[in-house]
């Protein structure tokens, strides 16, 4: 026979597992680039211009140009930009929006070092090939169809960190972002995240790392919890019974 105390008990950790909240989703893949690749991210340079994003560790320089920089923000490896000369480099990757999320919190550290001191924002965009001077970073949420390079509104969800770099002496420190942007997305829903920089001035180096994308959603019962939640409330019937007859 059960006791009254066992079968509480039991009740009650069927209630909290019922009730019990699903851990957040993380929608990015690599975004702490720990794999030493850029597996899960696309990386498109616009054509003939020079330089890229790459892989980079902890050795204080960047790659190609040997400017300096703060190396990764933790781990092993980071993502950045390098070029011996003008060029237009993005890093995309795509997000599924979980249905029934009730909110998703995009982060990441960043800096953005430009050692021509602008920023100077062209309205071209992200192009390095046009007669006037452009240079800054940006990231973007971007809707899953829009072009790796497009800065058109209708492409653009959202501009977390608008066009522009850091400001002050190079090299810099990263910076820490952290964005609610449940209101700017839809359940169910595909869409990208872009970083990306245009230089025709000087050196450009955009750094990135621990980029995440995390959704909470609706607490929703695992199928153990409503069997042990469905004897819980079988078996205070039956005592409830038991004790009328």
């Amino acid at each position: 026979m059960i006791k009254k105390s066992q079968f509480a008990f039991a009740l009650g950790m069927a209630f909290a597992s019922f009730f019990a909240g699903a851990a957040p989703i993380q929608l990015i893949t690599n975004g702490g680039f720990e794999t030493g690749t850029f597996a899960g991210w696309t990386v498109t340079d616009l054509a003939g211009g020079s330089g890229s994003w790459f892989i980079d560790d902890a050795n204080g320089t960047t790659p190609l140009s040997g400017q300096s920089t703060m190396g990764p923000a933790s781990g092993s490896f980071y993502a950045v930009t390098d070029q011996f000369g003008q060029g237009t480099h993005v890093l995309e990757q795509f997000f599924i929006v979980p249905v029934g999320a009730t909110s998703v919190a995009l982060s990441f550290d960043m800096f953005m070092n430009d050692w021509d001191s602008g920023p100077i924002v062209n309205p071209v965009g992200l192009n390095d090939d046009t007669a006037g001077a452009n240079q800054h970073a940006r990231v973007d949420i971007m809707t899953a169809l829009a072009g790796a390079f497009s800065t058109a509104a209708l492409d653009i969800v959202a501009s977390p960190v608008p066009p522009g770099v850091d400001a002050g002496a190079d090299p810099h420190a990263y910076t820490p972002y952290l964005f609610d942007i449940t209101a700017l997305v839809t359940p169910g829903s595909t869409y990208k995240l872009r970083f990306g920089e245009v230089d025709n001035q000087s050196f450009f180096n955009q750094g990135v790392d621990n980029v995440s994308i995390l959704a909470d959603t609706a607490q929703v019962p695992e199928p153990a919890s409503l069997v042990l939640f469905g004897l819980g409330l079988a078996g205070l019937a039956s005592a409830r019974r038991r004790k009328t007859v």
